[in-house]
């Protein structure tokens, strides 16, 4: 269901590193699954190419800093981001579970560092709004870890929504999900009372920042999962726009769904494969379909997935340095995470049509407590 960077044949072509006097200073907060499978092998890679350094590894768990220190035995291993020893103008990646992503952010601002934070940036777009504000207050750049904006794959349909090269968007398909298979270290996921939400809320921060980068906000909407009182592991979205656009996006954790994404434009279709950062297929009405992978200029194929996690890990260090602007920044975190608090605000109950009648009066009944 999710790709890591272990599965990458070159992490090494990725964009020059940019000029500065000394590697940029890291503290990695957080040392669970998305740390070792995603942020391990980007920081490695950076720091064999000395942009950053990894000043200190956090975590409560004495085992889950001390298998990311096996990896970094430089780096610092405390239980607590007061303990760590970073200057100001450091860059503090907020790995942490999403109900301790305002507090650690606003006390890496507080310490003078400047935050990368995880998706979702928060469970509230509340919380969002207070930890832009507190960025924007201490003078730090904030970035949010939506890395799929990266992809060659997204931004090249990012161009067909919005420039018309197959004429208007009429309608699409998204389709992802499957079995949960992510190796967390805790059952957080699971638990309502420290994560807020189901798959909407996991899988769905970087659907629908897709979609909100690609057509903007939704005219209308249509919410309906199978909560029931708990988390939801299947949701289904069905979205209109403005300019007269159509689509659905369902999600699932627990069976397997076709993992793509597909759209019709007036003068043909395009699909794409859930993760496949560097490949599409366009078909044009009445002829066949095109189907391959992107290139760059130099005719070589564009980044994959691990290269483009990479790519955003750069991107951040190059605005610490003052020489980019971030892709993603707070304000796209709480725009994402907006949405998905409306949509759990007007949820329905998903119609589960192989329930019996009883059954499903009480599936009813306990959704009206989600």
């Amino acid at each position: 269901m999710t790709a890591t960077l272990n599965s990458s044949p070159d992490l090494t072509r990725v964009a020059p590193p940019v000029t500065a006097s000394g590697p940029v200073s890291l503290i990695l907060i957080g040392c669970g699954a998305v740390s070792r499978l995603f942020y391990q092998p980007a920081i490695h890679e950076l720091i064999k190419r000395n942009e950053v350094r990894l000043a200190a590894v956090v975590d409560p768990l004495e085992n889950a800093r001390g298998t990311l220190r096996e990896k970094f035995p430089l780096a610092q291993g405390v239980s607590d981001l007061h303990q760590v020893e970073a200057p100001a103008g450091s860059l503090a990646i907020v790995a942490s579970p999403p109900r301790f992503h305002s507090a650690h952010c606003q006390a890496a601002f507080e310490r003078g560092w400047h935050v990368l934070c995880e998706k979702p940036m928060a469970t509230s777009a509340s919380d969002c709004a207070a930890i832009t504000r507190a960025a924007e207050a201490a003078g730090r750049i904030l970035a949010v870890g939506l890395y799929k904006r990266f992809f060659p794959s997204s931004e090249y349909l990012r161009v067909l929504c919005q420039d018309g090269a197959l004429g208007r968007l009429l309608s699409f398909d998204l389709q992802e999900g499957g079995p949960f298979t992510w190796p967390a270290a805790s059952p957080s996921f699971f638990v309502k009372s420290e994560t807020p939400g189901g798959v909407l809320l996991d899988i769905g921060v970087h659907v629908l920042d897709l979609l909100l980068w690609w057509l903007g906000e939704p005219s209308s909407f249509d919410y309906a999962d199978d909560a029931m009182g708990g988390l939801e592991t299947n949701a289904v979205l069905k979205l209109s726009y403005h300019g007269g656009a159509k689509g659905k996006m369902h999600l699932s954790r627990d069976w397997a769904t076709r993992q793509r994404y597909s759209f019709e434009f007036e003068r043909g279709g395009v699909e794409w494969t859930v993760n496949q950062a560097n490949a599409i297929t366009i078909q044009l009405k009445g002829l066949p379909a095109l189907q391959g992978t992107l290139v760059d200029s130099l005719a070589v194929p564009a980044y994959t997935n691990p290269q483009c996690f990479i790519a955003q890990l750069q991107n951040v260090v190059a605005a610490v340095r003052g020489h980019a602007d971030v892709r993603v920044n707070g304000h796209d975190g709480e725009r994402v995470t907006r949405l998905i608090e409306n949509c759990y605000a007007k949820r329905r109950p998903l119609a589960q049509p192989w329930l019996e009648p009883a059954e499903a009066a009480r599936a009813s009944q306990l959704a009206q407590h989600s």
